[in-house]
């Protein structure tokens, strides 16, 4: 044991983690934990946010980009109210973020006695939005709550944690153990459930898979094209799953996500292998069977009645399955569905293209984006055509919200992406309502010299809340028109790149010159009020 603060045994168990960057904002219960991390300033870099909702965004973004565990730091109470928009948005999309958070002096906790930022019980706050919370009181339980907030965030289901601290435990010294990292441990699939489901899905004629996040969180790429392969299996992505399969490869139909131009090749498949999807609004119907494994338990069947769980890691999972099926296969293998499958996709992106202009617009960025390159996607409607049309190459690459759906999240999310893969090029499509929530986070793209472009599509309102005044109420707009500033002025104003356009027709080459700037950069594009694209 060595003697230290409580603020120094965080920091240096955060560096015995593996961290090398934490999102987060001062303030006065957390002052001797910053301090702390001062001294480890050579091994982790502290971004500073504008925004407490910065810091959970930001560390979401990095912790789905990077594959590894994304830290916030945020004072108590208000601050972590302020950052309750990221953690819902991390704990949707299944991301590891760590939230480290203070508290009021040790002898006010929970006497509601006014303290400044007190809030009474804090933790109840995020229980909903952890996997696991826990509150440590003096120095030396401080290495113990991380290593386990970093176990628990990683293992499993990825999902957020949360440790807080009052100012006292950062304070003062102890003799102190610190931790190294705990190994994580993935869970394998029963064999006899692999064989059942293999019989099942070998015996079928029109299997199809759909494919969640899980997927990709559990770096299974590799284990479903060769399950797609062998079981010539159409492949249907969630929004979450976009990349686990190349759009490329000839068996990927596209995106079931509010998108009615899927449903009737869901509807005849005679079974459907679900893996790491929760499974939500697919629309499959008897008599298709549904083979599901995920990661947590808790969702096998939670959606489809006639469903066969496999509780498993998808990647050691599905490395069972394939090999059951490579056996069950071996002597008649599946004759190719390649050119139905791409005459179906051929057929949905031209009932695409029937929307509206969001599909050129989608189709223009996809196309001025290098292939590597990383898209965080807004809660607006070229967003939610992207889900359905931009095309995608490889896992961690796309980013959404997820069921969330949380308004503002694009654009500092895309930092967090751009710090976890600074070799990369990264954008986020944002709403002009949207990306007014997180704005002054330009701020911190410019002070972090961190490099990407925000597409701000501008129709004067609250867009899709606006169509459904106009498509359900009879037109009676109130409360969804906007009144805008000059976007590219505004990130002029913060020390960054705008460039305004005239026309949406001259996106892709502003979105090319703005890439070879290599700075933060505001494109404004004007929209009109656009179709839904959900019909």
């Amino acid at each position: 044991m060595t003697s230290m603060t409580g603020g120094q045994a965080l920091a240096r168990q955060l560096v015995s983690e593996g961290v090398e960057v934490i999102f987060g904002l001062p303030g006065d219960q957390t002052m001797h934990a910053l301090d702390g991390l001062y001294e480890e300033r050579e091994h982790i870099r502290f971004i500073t946010t504008r925004h407490e909702q910065g810091t959970t965004y930001m560390a979401d973004g990095y912790a789905r980009a990077a594959d590894r565990v994304g830290v916030a730091f945020v004072v108590p109470g208000i601050g972590v109210y302020n950052s309750g928009g990221g953690m819902a948005t991390a704990f949707a999309t299944s991301s590891p973020v760590v939230q480290i958070a203070g508290q009021v002096p040790r002898a006010t906790i929970g006497k509601d006695m006014g303290a400044l930022h007190d809030i009474n019980d804090q933790l109840d706050i995020v229980r909903p939005v952890t996997k696991w919370a826990t509150r440590v009181l003096y120095p030396g339980e401080i290495p113990g709550a991380v290593n386990e907030a970093f176990a628990r965030a990683m293992s499993g289901r990825p999902r957020p944690t949360h440790v807080e601290a009052p100012p006292e435990a950062f304070a003062e010294s102890a003799d102190i153990e610190l931790l190294a990292p705990r190994a994580i441990e993935k869970a394998g699939a029963d064999p006899a459930r692999i064989a059942e489901a293999a019989r099942m899905l070998a015996a079928s004629e029109r299997p199809m898979i759909v494919v969640g996040g899980g997927v990709i969180a559990a770096n299974a790429s590799a284990e479903l094209r060769a399950i797609v392969d062998l079981l010539q299996a159409s492949v249907v992505a969630t929004r979450e799953g976009k990349g686990a399969l190349d759009d490329r490869h000839p068996l990927s139909l596209g995106v079931m996500w509010t998108n009615p131009r899927i449903a009737p090749y869901i509807h005849d498949a005679d079974i459907i292998l679900a893996v790491g999807t929760r499974f939500t609004g697919i629309g499959a119907k008897t008599p298709t069977r549904v083979v599901q494994l995920d990661a947590d338990a808790t969702e096998l069947g939670k959606q489809y009645a006639d469903t066969y769980g496999i509780a498993a890691d998808a990647k050691l999972g599905l490395a069972q399955l394939r090999d059951e099926l490579d056996s069950l296969l071996a002597t008649r293998p599946r004759a190719s569905r390649s050119t139905e499958v791409r005459n179906a996709r051929s057929s949905i992106i031209e009932q695409l293209r029937a929307v509206g202009p969001q599909t050129k617009i989608v189709e223009d960025l996809r196309a001025a984006l290098p292939e590597d390159g990383l898209a965080v996607i807004g809660t607006t409607t070229v967003g939610y055509m992207s889900h359905m049309r931009f095309d995608v190459y490889e896992p961690r690459t796309y980013f959404g919200s997820s069921y969330m759906g949380t308004l503002g999240f694009a654009f500092p999310t895309s930092l967090g992406v751009k710090v976890a893969r600074p070799d990369r090029k990264v954008i986020s499509i944002n709403g002009d309502g949207g990306f007014l929530f997180c704005a002054s986070e330009l701020a911190t793209a410019v002070q972090h010299d961190i490099d990407v472009v925000a597409l701000v599509f501008n129709d004067g309102a609250f867009g899709n809340s606006n169509r459904d005044q106009r498509d359900r109420f009879g037109g009676r707009e109130y409360g969804t028109s906007l009144r805008n500033p000059d976007f590219a002025k505004l990130a002029e104003a913060f020390g960054a790149d705008g460039i305004k356009l005239t026309h949406s027709d001259h996106v892709g080459g502003a979105l090319r010159e703005a890439l070879a700037n290599g700075r933060p950069t505001v494109i404004e594009v004007p929209i009109p009020r656009l179709p839904s694209p959900f019909v």
